[in-house]
């Protein structure tokens, strides 16, 4: 299966008009996309195997404050009413590859939404062409991309030579549930005082030259609007719009929120 990575970029906005009562057809290459990407971040994250359901996936977490998510590659309105009016847990995500303006009207009252996100993928290498070359850490810092475990999930860290500060890190997963293998994105992230240094194009392009050398020619990732800028200079094609809404946790107990008094 050939990933479709040239096709024109999309209005991600919506329409505030826009209506879940006759779903566009779902293109096939959207459908393939999705199913990629979500057996790859499970293997990122270290979690279960994705599970087929409703013609998404369900990811069983099952960890303290992330019981696990649904991903769907359309929004069907049937589906999203049922799964979401089923759903009492706070922290279970549904993520849907459309625009929060289409998905808005059938969620259930008291649903939040995420910022923003983008599925997107890239050429990695050309089939017959040059080996992709590691990068090289611009003066101050190091580079290296580790595949511990030989399962081909790789850790790439930058180092500020100087202190040894970790300055920027990511991660990727190479998954053979399509042909040629393709490698998933995921937890790229640069530290707030080593920004503006090119230090995320570095940690793609080390990541990327590492999953070539393991047989990965197509690259999968759905970033954030800030993580799309960076992207799309680095040559990935955006695919379509992805809007993520959960039941919010109750106040006093998300990150950093003070416990509560021991009673006695």
């Amino acid at each position: 299966m050939n990933l479709p990575i040239d096709n024109p970029p999309i209005d991600t906005t919506g329409s505030p008009h826009a209506s879940l009562a006759s779903p566009a057809p779902l293109p096939s290459h959207l459908q393939d996309l999705v199913r990629i990407w979500v057996h790859g971040w499970t293997r990122c994250r270290g979690t279960a195997a994705p599970v087929a359901t409703r013609g998404g996936f369900h990811v069983e977490i099952d960890r303290p404050g992330q019981p696990g998510r649904y991903v769907f590659p359309a929004a069907d309105p049937d589906v999203l009413r049922s799964l979401t009016a089923s759903i009492t847990a706070p922290n279970l995500w549904v993520k849907v590859c459309a625009p929060r303006a289409v998905i808005a009207p059938v969620l259930p009252s008291g649903w939040e939404f995420d910022e923003p996100q983008f599925l997107m993928s890239a050429t990695l290498v050309t089939p017959g062409g040059p080996p992709a070359r590691r990068p090289q850490a611009p003066s101050g810092y190091s580079v290296e991309t580790v595949d511990k475990d030989g399962d081909g999930i790789i850790d790439c860290r930058v180092l500020h030579t100087a202190t040894g500060d970790l300055a920027a890190r990511g991660r990727a997963a190479v998954t053979d549930v399509c042909t040629p293998a393709a490698a998933i994105y995921d937890m790229i992230h640069t530290s707030a005082e080593h920004r503006r240094r090119g230090l995320g194009g570095l940690v793609m392009n080390a990541l990327s030259a590492h999953a070539a050398e393991l047989g990965a020619v197509h690259g999968i990732l759905v970033a954030s609007p800030e993580g799309r800028a960076l992207y799309r200079s680095l040559g990935w094609r955006l695919h379509a719009p992805v809007t993520a809404a959960r039941i919010p946790p109750p106040p006093g107990t998300g990150p950093g929120a003070t416990p509560p008094p021991v009673r006695t």
